[in-house]
């Protein structure tokens, strides 16, 4: 569990990181979703890899390969508290997703099937 626990963390990182460069001037959802897409694929290491970001519904859907992760190794809710402390510690990009009421959504498939991890302005 620390392995799956430290594997996302650094997805965290590289995620908030990818945003958190464009959060200055004239930042908008669109060229967030843009940059993260020109991305893909991205190994994001220890078996993850992103290879999706898209606009779905006025939200950004981002897909996460994560072959080696069973449904039952996989702890939505703790990446979903770290991904949103992490989005509220980047002001611009929060205020943006509030400003917008644009829920940021990570759809993992996983090893043995998908799981959905959503967090939405409210999470901010």
């Amino acid at each position: 569990m620390k392995k799956i626990a430290s594997i996302l963390a650094m997805l965290l990182m590289v995620l908030t990181i990818s945003l958190s460069l464009n959060s200055c001037g004239g930042f908008t959802i669109g060229a967030a979703v843009g940059q993260l897409q020109s991305q893909c694929p991205k190994d994001m290491g220890g078996g993850l890899t992103m290879t999706n970001a898209d606009l779905v519904n006025g939200n950004i859907q981002i897909t996460i390969s994560a072959s080696q992760i069973s449904s039952d190794d996989f702890d939505g809710d703790s990446f979903k508290a770290l991904q949103a402390q992490s989005f509220k510690s980047d002001a611009d990009f929060s205020k943006l997703l509030k400003d917008t009421k644009t829920s940021v959504v990570y759809k993992f498939q996983l090893a043995d099937g998908e799981e959905e991890v959503t967090i939405a302005p409210s999470d901010l």
